[in-house]
């Protein structure tokens, strides 16, 4: 059985690596972590959503 956290970190793909790299070394110590990063799709899905309500 495991307990998490989730925490949710809004920044440039590029920083990626070392936000992770850094809370591996430094702020977990012994406890195993996982990023799962994801997209902020709500624009383009907002675009798309406008393009095709004035293409009507």
């Amino acid at each position: 059985m495991g307990i998490g956290h989730v925490i949710v970190l809004r920044l440039p793909a590029s920083r990626l690596a070392a936000v992770n790299l850094a809370l591996e070394n430094t702020a977990w110590g012994p406890y195993k972590t996982e990023f799962f990063p994801s997209y902020d799709y709500r624009e383009i899905f907002q675009a798309a959503q406008k393009k095709a309500r004035e293409s009507k």
